[in-house]
């Protein structure tokens, strides 16, 4: 299952490039829009696809009302890019090479 969410998260060039802003500036959603240059729906939407992967947190969490700023969760991060890389085999050698 993580390894579906890894390849939806770090698939898409948006939900990537929110992650990095995020991790480099937490902040509300309207920032995040004017940064990337992008429609503030847009970030809504994808901002809350990662949020229901686990990838970015409200802080402090919503309770019914979007939260105030968005932060990345470091270490759910690392463990999606550690179970796509151990699906696609990172750093093993290829028998056929």
């Amino acid at each position: 299952m993580s390894v579906a969410i890894a390849t939806r998260v770090f698939g898409s060039e948006v939900l990537v490039a929110l992650i990095r802003h995020y991790r480099e500036s937490p902040g509300p959603q309207i920032e995040a829009a004017q940064a990337l240059n992008l429609p503030p729906q847009l970030i809504s939407a994808n901002t809350r696809i990662l949020i229901n992967f686990g990838v970015v947190i409200g802080d402090p969490p919503g309770r019914g009302r979007r939260a105030g700023r968005y932060v990345v969760d470091e270490e759910r991060v690392q463990l999606l890019l550690a179970e796509l890389a151990a699906y696609v085999g990172a750093g093993k050698s290829d028998p056929r090479t």
